[in-house]
Order: C-alpha cells, then structure tokens, then sequence
C-alpha cells in the first residue's frame, strides 16, 4: 500500500526523524491557507509519537503583521519552551526569523506537493542515509568528477570546495529545514578550473524552467565561461540569462554544484522531455542529477541540471547516468516506504 506523504503515519515517522519523542513539546504555526486535513494530519502525526502540541494561527491582518503575532506573549512563552517548531505557513522569511524567538529554534517547514512521488512516502531516512555515506566518502577524497558520455568533464580538488547538506531534518538552534527536501550543496573556489559543460536534451535550465532540445557546450577556463558552442535558441536562452546578470564581473563565474539526495523511479517521467522534470530540481533535485551554478554569493546568474552526468569522489562512483550508483541505492526499508 502506497501512503501518502502528507498523512499522519508518514508525517510522525517525519517528526520522529526530527527528535520527536513522548517528552517533546511541540509548536506548530498555521495560518488561514492551511487546509483543515493538514493541519490535522499533523496534530495526528504528533499525538502518535505521544508528545505535547500547541497549535497557533499567525495570519497577518491589517492590525498585525506575522513578526507582531509572533511576539505575543503566549506564543512567546510557547516557543521558549519548544524542542522543535513545524512551520506550516511558508511564510517565514529570515527577517522575521532573524527578529523574533525562533532565531533560536529548530524549525520543520513542510511543504505540501502534488507532484509525484513527493506526494508519496518522502521521510527523511534515505537521504540522511545517503548524506552520511557521502560525508564519509569526502573524509578520504581528493577529487571530485562530474562527467558524461556527451562530454561533460570537470574536476574539483577537494581542497578548493565546501560543502552542507540539506536532508529536511533541522540541524541545531535556529535551523530552519524544508521538507520534502534533500540534496549537498558544494561551493567552490572555481579559478583554476578548465573544462567544458554539455547539456544535452532533457536538461534543464533552472531559472528558465526551461528542458534543453538541442546541444549546448559551455566551455570553462579558469571558472569561467569563455564561449557558448550552439546555434539553437537554448544556447540564445543561456547567453541573455547571462547578459541579464548585474554584475558582470561574476556572471560567468562557476560557484559551486549541487548533487540530489531524493531517490525515485525514473520511470515517473514519460521521457526527456516531460514538463514534470522541472519539479526535481532546486531543493528537490532528483537523485543522480546534478546542478551546476553561476553567479555570485548572493544570486545565480544561471543555473543548469544535468540530469545524465556521473559523479566520481576519486574513483568511487556516486552517480551513473543520471541515476544512484550501487554506493548510493535505496536500501529495501526505503522502498518498502514508498511502496515499492
């Protein structure tokens, strides 16, 4: 039986993943948008786990903005004492993070989907899992390779990256962590680095939502960008996001990957050129893609998935094609979770 992510059975496996247990009090902020089956599969989820729950509506008003309604004293008194707060809202941005009690909580944000199969079973397990081997793996890696069979070849020395990971569960005071969510961000100082990038059909350019139909070639020396190889209007789209970027000095610059966590069939999509495959990226990048970013510290100037590249730590394969190496597979917990 497949369940649905958002039901109380997948969302107490969620919160237990958090830290949850029968001595943990528990806040949840709503507000007017929230359904009524979310708000009570949640309460649900809790009350199987045995904890305390208190339950807020933060909507803003006319009189009230959210950062006021989060200083009233009772939900003040609340979150003094919460061990873990799930923010059902999406409507905490960092200023009112960073002005109110919850800069010093540990925050779920839960984000509803429709799209399949993050409306199935997506606890945490699995890609907490695979975090943990990859950090591990990065203990004893001095190279880290992103190729493909169309000619994609770059090559990162360790020593040159840093790295966090994003699995949904919040890390310590003042984190706030998405779910469904899992994918490793690395940044990287990209000077030295010489090589090219080939997007082929079927990957996609982020900001754009936009699935590649013919190739591109983007050449890299020194991590930049040097020339755009195609006569289609994708590279056309690729050379004005680039063009449209403020600061030039840093348009063309490589700042760093992201590589997905988040496993599912690859079969979900009817082929390369399925609409749906612009859902599995950003925070919910497809395992076994892999995102590549430029642009400064503060905004990507473009941003572009390969959803068919190999990723290699030194000569242990993490990503082939496109998909999870044999490192990297659900283990038969995972699938049973998500019915499979």
């Amino acid at each position: 039986m497949i369940i649905s992510w958002i039901s109380p059975e997948t969302l107490s496996q969620q919160f237990a993943l958090c830290g949850v247990t029968e001595a943990s009090y528990v806040v949840v902020l709503t507000d007017n948008l929230v359904t009524d089956l979310v708000q009570a599969n949640n309460q649900d989820g809790l009350q199987k786990l045995g904890c305390r729950v208190d339950i807020f509506n933060i909507q803003w008003n006319q009189k009230e903005t959210t950062s006021i309604k989060l200083q009233s004293e009772s939900l003040r008194g609340a979150l003094t004492q919460a061990d873990l707060v799930i923010d059902l809202t999406n409507s905490l941005t960092n200023e009112i993070l960073e002005n109110s009690p919850l800069n010093q909580k540990r925050i779920l944000c839960i984000q509803t989907s429709e799209f399949e199969p993050y409306s199935h079973s997506m606890t945490s397990a699995g890609v907490l899992q695979r975090s943990n081997r990859i950090h591990t793996l990065l203990l004893n890696t001095d190279h880290i390779s992103i190729n493909s069979e169309a000619g994609t070849n770059l090559m990162f020395g360790i020593d040159a990256l840093s790295h966090d990971s994003y699995t949904g569960v919040p890390k310590g005071e003042g984190d706030l962590a998405i779910w469904p969510t899992g994918y490793l961000n690395f940044s990287a100082d990209a000077t030295g680095l010489e090589g090219e990038i080939v997007l082929m059909p079927g990957d996609i350019v982020n900001d754009a939502l936009h699935l590649v139909k013919s190739p591109v070639v983007l050449q890299i020396r020194g991590g930049n960008i040097i020339e755009i190889v195609g006569e289609s209007s994708d590279a056309n789209l690729l050379k004005a996001q680039l063009e449209s970027f403020a600061d030039r000095e840093h348009a063309y610059m490589l700042k760093g990957f992201s590589i997905g966590l988040l496993y599912f069939r690859g079969d979900c999509f009817s082929g390369p050129f399925d609409p749906k495959k612009v859902n599995a990226i950003d925070t919910t990048l497809r395992g076994g893609w892999t995102t590549l970013n430029f642009g400064n510290d503060i905004a990507n100037s473009l941003a572009v998935t390969l959803t068919s590249p190999n990723l290699l730590f030194d000569n242990v394969e993490v990503f082939l094609n496109g998909d999870f190496a044999a490192t990297m597979e659900p283990d038969i917990y995972e699938l049973a979770l998500m019915g499979l």
